[in-house]
């Protein structure tokens, strides 16, 4: 890398900081909604029964499938950029639905929307990442995103039990006094 001059090196950075944010929203929404589950549950919430709560739960899923299928195909047809900067806006709107979902319906097709997203985003992504990196910082760039969607689980996991603990006064199955 040392013939690589520091305002590229400086761009390549702000690029990679950007482009694996999109592996830390993979991270982050296949794992938070295990959190989110009792209070969407909830009577006053959506109310949701075991079938449905599995539903929400597989339609991100589900959705990740074929956005991997189709975010490759995206890629090549409109381009690597673009695609993600595609993605990041369905992202958005996706997760806007699923925090303001009024019914089980909106939430359903909310997850599965996001999935779109997120698969479009596992397969766009290192594929840009690997195209613009230099050959000898490659394979570091490719294994960073990688490393945002496991830090992105590991955040849900955060935030789920701090949810829990506002909810339960409980923090890994430990009682607190509240």
């Amino acid at each position: 890398m040392s013939g690589i001059s520091s305002e590229f090196r400086s761009n390549l950075r702000k690029i990679m900081i950007i482009s694996t944010f999109g592996g830390l929203l993979f991270g982050y929404d296949t794992g938070v909604v295990n959190g989110a589950l009792p209070f969407m549950a909830a009577p006053d919430q959506l109310n949701l029964d075991p079938l449905q709560e599995g539903m929400v739960v597989s339609a991100l899923l589900v959705g990740a499938a074929i956005g991997s299928i189709g975010g490759g195909k995206m890629a090549d047809i409109q381009g690597r950029k673009a695609n993600i900067s595609t993605l990041s806006i369905i992202f958005f709107f996706a997760t806007l639905g699923c925090a303001l979902a009024p019914s089980f319906h909106v939430m359903l097709i909310s997850r599965f929307t996001l999935g779109l997203a997120v698969g479009g985003a596992s397969v766009t992504v290192p594929a840009y990442l690997a195209e613009i990196s230099p050959a000898e910082t490659r394979g570091r760039m490719v294994t960073q995103n990688e490393l945002m969607i496991v830090s992105g689980q590991f955040l849900a996991l955060i935030v789920c039990n701090v949810m829990d603990y506002i909810k339960n006064c409980t923090l890994a199955h430990v009682e607190f006094s509240c």
